[in-house]
């Protein structure tokens, strides 16, 4: 056993030992069976964060987590629908809920058919969103080509989240990408099972380095070289791994050359040997939770060709999918998971994401598995926390106005929405703000804006003690300066990690300002 190993088997039973055995999380759902009249889809505020498997038979099956109200809280169960006729009409058929109203959540699921032919569902289930412990469950349906398909009681694998495809290896061994998220080192981990499922143990475990910790969401490629490549989310994006030996060690995780927002992405090893990514934007851009698109490597990686644009809109994410022995490609994603509340799927083939266009005839795109509607509005937690006064900032200049370069400025009004790539709306506007005006830019991926007037500009971006995507540094160092003004709640007034601090600069015309995730560009109207 590696050291790394050790660190981790010790650290999860020492965890585990502050637990007792009767805490609710570490018990199984209190309702695994058909949706009951509380789990109705008129009845959701939330859903999203999908996974999809198709059976040998064709049978579509497709997961994703809801709750009454709007967000991952207490509330949330497990969603398993099905679909006999290619995807046009679905059923749901399973709801995993924990506890009902809570404390316990159920979160991140994931399908997989197995080489048994089982059709098997994972799921997470804490309470909160640490998941230091948490734990990753798992139930199995046996003939998963029927629609009432027989659902295996549920069992507890290990500790933490499981989000990710599992992956069958060339000895035939099944490994699955847990993690014990942020607060854990050599939190990436690899589960090994050399029984078909039946019991599983720790191989190994990658480390992503402390600063850069974000969810993990690892998922695993063993190469034509039988090296075993391991990508993670970050928060600056996609960070990589390679182990030699089978996945018992693994190099602390570095940035790869593939750009994308800190979000999920999904790759997979095709039928032709061929692999397969689904990200946001082209292969070299670092864009928002937009343009999903499925690119393909023929080098194992080592470059990308093709983009297929399988849904372009701010707000698609976390796509997940399988290819079938026919040669057609299905993806599944959500889309804006509080407002539109859609789980969607396409339907494609590799040439058309090698060519970046439909040349097969069986592109199909938008498919609609699951619209929500109704839910509860988002509880009241009380009053918002104190605003810091910034006494140590400089004094907020007005007397030469200049303007951001963009799509046409928007007032600074309660409700509007911020960011094209999220659905957060403005929760105040102070006095000292009234008549200044902002660009609805995305929250996500590096930003350059330029200066189409000269004066002075502005930005509002959260302290860094605030948030850790706050980019207080970069403007800094491209001369902004802080402003004397109390923080502004820009959206969810009760979290002070979305409490905002301005910043000014005096720019020339042309003069460009780059910053990341996440600020938002005001100015004055003259």
């Amino acid at each position: 056993m590696s050291q790394s190993h050790l660190a981790i088997t010790t650290c999860s039973l020492l965890t585990m030992a502050a637990y007792g055995a009767d805490d609710l999380f570490l018990s199984p759902p209190q309702h695994a069976g058909p949706p009951l009249p509380q789990h109705a889809v008129t009845n959701r505020a939330f859903q999203g964060i999908p996974s999809l498997a198709v059976t040998p038979g064709g049978r579509l099956w497709a997961v994703w987590y809801a709750g009454k109200t709007p967000g991952e809280d207490e509330n949330n169960y497990v969603v398993v629908s099905t679909s006999g006729d290619n995807g046009k009409t679905w059923k749901e058929v399973l709801v995993i809920d924990p506890d009902g109203e809570g404390p316990v959540r159920t979160f991140d699921p994931e399908l997989w058919m197995a080489p048994d032919g089982n059709l098997r569902v994972f799921w997470a289930q804490s309470v909160g969103h640490t998941c230091t412990v948490g734990g990753v469950w798992m139930m199995t349906a046996a003939q998963p080509d029927k629609e009432s398909a027989d659902w295996l009681p549920p069992e507890r694998i290990t500790n933490g989240v499981m989000m990710c495809k599992p992956l069958v290896l060339s000895t035939g061994e099944w490994v699955l990408p847990a993690s014990t998220w942020r607060q854990t080192d050599f939190s990436a981990k690899m589960l090994l099972s050399e029984d078909a499922g039946k019991s599983w143990r720790i191989r190994g475990a990658c480390n992503v380095p402390k600063e850069v910790r974000s969810f993990d969401e690892h998922m695993f490629i063993e190469r034509k070289d039988k090296s075993i490549w391991l990508l993670a989310r970050t928060n600056y994006g996609i960070g990589e791994s390679i182990s030699t030996d089978r996945g018992t060690t693994w190099p602390e995780l570095t940035p790869s050359a593939i750009c994308h927002p800190s979000a999920r992405f999904f790759i997979r090893r095709l039928l032709s040997g061929h692999l397969l990514l689904v990200k946001h934007g082209p292969i070299d851009q670092k864009t928002g939770r937009s343009h999903l698109t499925a690119t393909i490597s023929t080098d194992d990686g080592k470059s990308w060709k093709g983009g297929l644009i399988l849904d372009e809109r701010g707000g698609v994410s976390y796509p997940d999918g399988q290819q079938t022995e026919d040669g057609l490609i299905r993806i599944v994603y959500d889309y804006n998971r509080t407002t539109d509340r859609n789980i969607l799927m396409a339907r494609f083939r590799e040439e058309d994401a090698l060519a970046g266009k439909e040349v097969s005839s069986n592109v199909h795109l938008r498919m609609l598995v699951s619209k929500a509607s109704g839910g509860e509005p988002k509880k009241d937690t009380g009053e918002p926390k104190p605003v810091k006064e910034n006494k140590d900032g400089i004094a907020l200049d007005r007397t030469s106005p200049g303007a951001w370069k963009g799509e046409p400025p928007l007032d600074f009004e309660v409700g509007e929405k911020l960011f094209s790539d999220r659905g957060y709306t403005l929760s105040e506007a102070p006095s000292a703000l009234a008549d200044i005006r902002f660009l609805r830019i995305k929250m996500d991926g590096e930003k350059t804006l330029t200066c189409s007037r000269e004066g002075m500009v502005y930005v509002l971006t959260p302290a860094p003690d605030r948030n850790r995507d706050s980019v207080t540094e970069a403007l800094l160092k491209q001369s902004f300066k802080k402003v004397a003004l109390p923080e502004v709640r820009l959206f969810d007034r009760k979290n002070p990690a979305n409490y905002c601090t301005l910043y000014q600069k005096r720019c020339n015309a042309g003069e460009t300002v780059t910053f990341g995730k996440w600020a938002l560009p005001v100015f004055f109207a003259k």
